[in-house]
């Protein structure tokens, strides 16, 4: 992934070289293909090169537009470069150069701020508007790259990584604590946040214009919920279905390095991993070659699935290149959080580090992941209610026989009746009994707000009200597509892994999460993903011959727990090393934090509150470096 950065004093003041410097050179590990500068005036504009494919090592950057008033950076690539490229073409645009930038900054010349409706992929841009001392800066429908920014009143500084943010301000700014309340708690609320007060994320799918008013920021785009598409049977629904996963395949694929596949032996992963193999085959995939690459566990613990990635190589005549579990010391994190300027990550969030580097040193600069399965693939079993509701009787009759021959005739007649009375019952008292049945459900391992100070309890009620308000006039149903897309936590993982991946000399893709496949999961019927006790229903009836039998009827899922064992014996001291010092002692109550750490080790693996406890040494860690950084 490439790095860009920009400066823009809305004061008239010229943007100085040191500082545009420094901030690429915080981010120099994304420059394997060179750094760019573009300075003008108030603004300057920098680029940390990473070339996936020819059209992108077709103009460097910044790239300025003919005219000269406007410049880009950009880091990403467009899903729907072929289509976008015949529009603008079709309208008498003339493009300099085949690269994926010259694309996004024409259309945005043509169409303004409205051009990221019809853009697909994975991007973070900015671009400056020389006329109007100004900077138009977005990010992609889901998030996916990220870009950060600080604005002091007179000046904006964004970059992609918060190193890069850091590297032009005098001092650092104070800890985040609400922020990394969210993290010892397990609750996860902002969108927009960073461990630094005054440093922010561009949330998904959102626009940032700055000029002499100040920042604007505005959402694009919003996932749609509605149920639009219906078709007469599963086979139909099976070749929609497939049609679109291939699709989202080959738009994240382009490269001109041979294309890397992270094979787990799952259901998500696995279908990648065999798509992309047939489209090489045929002569479809845009990309030189292709490899295949899997985590090696060790044998016989939950995350062995060698059995899984054996019957992939089988079905592809394809060697997949097994690669050990990453799992380094306590003082690695550390030194890690030190480096990006943030939180140590969550161990399983770097475990593929091995694989990445290995995938690199093959030449491969594209690896397709297969993140996003379990969100989008899953399915709720509501779907009796729903048919109800959208009188497909045809949907009803299958989920029946598929409900009792899997789930017996006590359950599905029991489901039936309870989902029938919520079809008819009116949307508001269908909305009360679900939050009550969410509340008495809610087990205390489900927070660990308990172990915070006082001031830091009430922060974080406040924004559990605050984040439950901006769904409370959605429909139930609507509001779970939404949620999938707008938990801050999975878009947190995200990062991490992106990060890792890019310091290896690798840029993760993700086909599921595209956003043509987000908007067909959440415009099918839920019926289509859960039935008869089975999630992903139609992604096996789609994938049935293309993946191996095995995996397609396969109902267990690897679990890498094993990247926090070595590690719970050694988080009590970085926890409590400070634990009565500021600010920590204000971030948590260290009477409950030291009953906490007493016991664990001495608990089961799966019920010791691993993600609290690396949510405490992680703010520990961050706030201990933060603390030392400071008094040199």
């Amino acid at each position: 992934m490439s790095g860009i950065a920009a400066i823009l004093h809305t004061d008239g003041r010229p943007a100085g070289v040191p500082m545009i410097e420094a901030m690429t050179s915080a981010m120099s590990y994304r420059a394997r293909d060179g750094t760019g500068r573009h300075l003008r005036g108030p603004v300057a504009l920098g680029h940390c090169a990473f070339h996936t494919s020819a059209e992108d090592r077709d103009a460097a950057q910044p790239l300025t537009g003919a005219d000269g008033r406007f410049a880009i950076v950009l880091d990403g690539y467009i899903a729907n470069y072929a289509d976008l490229r015949t529009d603008l073409l079709g309208r008498g645009v003339a493009l300099h150069n085949r690269s994926d930038a010259e694309l996004f900054l024409q259309a945005y010349i043509l169409w303004g701020p409205d051009c990221l409706d019809r853009l697909e992929g994975e991007f973070a841009c900015i671009i400056a508007d020389h006329a109007e001392q100004a900077l138009f800066c977005a990010c992609d429908h889901a998030g996916l790259r990220q870009l950060h920014y600080h604005w002091d009143g007179r000046a904006l500084l964004a970059a992609t990584d918060i190193a890069g943010v850091l590297a032009a301000l005098p001092q650092r700014p104070a800890p985040n604590l609400p922020y990394l309340a969210e993290h010892v708690a397990n609750e996860w609320y902002s969108q927009d946040e960073t461990p630094w007060q005054s440093i922010k994320r561009l949330p998904k799918a959102h626009s940032l214009t700055v000029g002499a008013s100040g920042p604007q920021r505005r959402e694009y785009w919003q996932l749609p919920t509605e149920v639009t598409i219906r078709h007469a049977n599963d086979a139909e629904y099976a070749e929609h279905y497939r049609s679109v996963l291939v699709d989202c395949i080959r738009g994240a694929s382009r490269s001109d390095a041979p294309l890397a596949c992270d094979v787990s032996g799952g259901l998500d992963s696995s279908a990648i991993f065999c798509i992309a193999d047939r489209l090489e085959k045929s002569g479809e995939l845009p990309a030189p070659a292709l490899h295949g690459f899997t985590l090696r566990a060790p044998e016989g613990t939950a995350a062995d699935e060698a059995m899984y990635v054996r019957a992939v190589e089988q079905q592809t005549s394809r060697v997949i290149t097994p690669v050990d579990l990453f799992m380094p010391g306590l003082d690695w994190f550390e030194g890690q959080g030190e480096a990006d300027r943030r939180l140590p990550f969550l161990p399983n969030t770097v475990m593929m580090r091995n694989m990445a580097e290995t995938a690199a040193s093959k030449g491969c600069r594209v690896n397709l992941v297969g993140q996003g399965g379990d969100q989008w693939l899953d399915g709720l079993p509501h779907h009796f209610r729903q048919a109800l509701q959208m009188r497909d009787w045809n949907a009803l009759w299958r989920n029946w026989r598929a409900d009792w021959r899997a789930k017996g005739a006590i359950w599905t007649i029991r489901e039936f009746a309870k989902q029938s009375a919520m079809a008819l019952a009116p949307p508001a008292l269908h909305d009360r009994l679900k939050r009550f049945r969410q509340t008495i459900e809610t087990s205390e391992d489900d927070s660990a707000a308990h172990i915070l100070s006082d001031d830091m309890r009430s922060v974080l009620a406040e924004r559990r009200a605050v984040f439950a308000a901006r769904f409370a006039d959605i429909p139930p149903d609507d509001r779970i597509k939404r949620l999938k897309l707008e938990s801050p936590f999975p878009l947190l993982v995200y990062d991490m892994m992106n990060l890792q991946a890019s310091r290896s000399g690798l840029e993760y893709r993700h086909p599921i999460l595209s956003r043509r496949f987000l908007s067909f999961s959440t415009a099918t019927p839920e019926h289509i993903r859960w039935r008869g006790g089975q999630t992903k229903f139609i992604h096996r009836v789609a994938m049935s011959g293309v993946l191996p039998d095995e995996i397609v009827r396969r109902d267990s899922k690897a679990h890498f727990n094993q990247t926090f064992y070595k590690h719970l014996p050694k988080m009590r001291q970085p926890i409590l090393q400070d634990i009565d010092k500021q600010p920590f002692s204000t971030l948590v109550d260290p009477p409950a934090v030291k009953r906490m750490v007493a016991s664990p080790c001495a608990q089961p693996f799966d019920r010791a509150p691993i993600w609290t406890l690396w949510g405490l040494y992680a703010s520990a860690a961050f706030l201990s470096e933060n603390s030392a950084a400071q008094q040199e």
